[in-house]
């Protein structure tokens, strides 16, 4: 469950080119995020190939950075990677279900917003 959302969410954030005979969006399912509800709903595996997959969107985004962006310039994926560094996908895992056992009135906390307030934050500090 987690895995699509966060493929859905990755695929509705890429940018695509408009054209001229490109149809009308047609109405469908709202994108939404993953959130305590869907992460409770998930298993162990299922938990780590989210963790994973954020993990890797951020270093794909750093590696982006790199080839394309001045090296002083800060970036959302160059902020979020320090934060991210030397967390295990086990320990990532347990600090979000503790930080849901720990919030039981936040289940609609988003899981990347219990990343950015449980493990990035912290180790990167307030935004300058």
């Amino acid at each position: 469950m987690l895995a699509g959302l966060a493929a859905g969410a990755l695929m509705a954030a890429t940018p695509i080119a408009a054209t001229a005979q490109q149809a009308a969006p047609q109405a469908g399912p709202q994108q939404r995020f993953a959130n305590g509800t869907d992460w409770a709903n998930s298993s162990v595996a299922e938990k780590r190939a989210f963790v994973f997959g954020i993990a890797n969107a951020i270093s794909a985004g750093i590696g982006w950075d790199e080839r394309h962006i001045p090296a002083g310039q800060m970036t959302f994926a160059r902020r979020l990677g320090p934060g991210l560094a030397d967390t295990s996908l086990g320990e990532a895992v347990r600090r979000i279900d503790a930080w849901y056992a720990a919030n039981p009135g936040k289940q609609d906390t988003t899981v990347m917003a219990v990343m950015w307030l449980d493990i990035i934050k912290p180790k990167v500090g307030p935004s300058k």
